[in-house]
């Protein structure tokens, strides 16, 4: 029995090879693009955070916060006579915990604008359970060392059914927009996460380096990626071209 093969029809043989063909060369090429990408970021260098400067260097009240987030500052002032926030909803190593913020007044000398300011400061945390309050009275004079961190935004959500310890209130995020609401103005607009601690509420971990990663090692596996991806554009061209049955000559003519 003759089988008629009509022009235009897609040569099946021709076509599954430069797909297997194809597929084989996409693959390799993938593959040995995501191994130099695992080497770019195993072997890159690790880069310690820029040096604690006063906070006035890098950031003032009523700013954004900007390029200071992540930068490691020092900052001298008095525990304000305000309440402090208790965040709740939080987990540290596999532990449901909550953050205890407390409102820091910064002295006009040091706020870089000749007044005083209101900084948020992340204290410490705690394993959910007893609602404890600050362990410093307000009006302690306090010399704080940590890292600005952006404010969360703010989330409407429930609070504990236990009422909070003297001296602070239920929050749900660490927002500076909420805590502008009940702390002195101006705010500003990072909080700080001290690196000290204190007795009844444990700092958390400090600032880590950031890695930067092995250009050299990231470059050869965009350069894998790019063979692959020509691969994939000259097999589909050759299936175009050459996949099909071809005019004869008296068809052209």
């Amino acid at each position: 029995m003759t089988v008629e093969v009509r022009r235009g029809s897609l040569l099946w043989g021709r076509v599954i090879a430069a797909v297997l063909i194809a597929a084989l060369a996409v693959g390799v090429c993938g593959a040995l693009g995501w191994w130099q990408w695992t080497r770019a970021s195993t072997t890159g260098r690790a880069v310690q955070p820029d040096p604690a400067v006063p906070i006035a260097d890098v950031l003032q009240p009523a700013q954004g916060s900007g390029v200071a987030v992540g930068r490691q500052v020092t900052v001298t002032g008095t525990w304000a006579d305000v309440d402090a926030a208790v965040v709740t909803g939080r987990e540290v190593d596999g532990v449901a915990a909550e953050m205890l913020v407390r409102a820091l007044t910064v002295p006009a000398d040091q706020t870089g604008t000749g007044a005083e300011a209101t900084l948020a400061v992340v204290v410490g945390w705690r394993a959910e359970g007893d609602a404890v309050g600050p362990d410093d009275a307000p009006g302690t004079e306090v010399s704080l060392d940590g890292y600005l961190r952006a404010p969360e935004a703010s989330a409407a959500s429930s609070t504990p059914a236990v009422a909070p310890a003297d001296g602070t209130f239920w929050a749900s995020a660490m927002a500076t927009s909420e805590l502008a609401q009940v702390w002195p103005a101006p705010l500003y607009g990072a909080l700080l996460v001290a690196y000290d601690g204190t007795a009844s509420w444990t700092a958390l971990e400090p600032l880590p380096p950031t890695q930067e990663i092995n250009f050299r090692s990231g470059a050869y596996a965009l350069e894998w990626w790019l063979f692959g991806a020509f691969a994939l554009f000259i097999t589909v061209r050759w299936i175009r071209d050459n996949g099909r049955v071809p005019p004869t000559r008296e068809e052209l003519a």
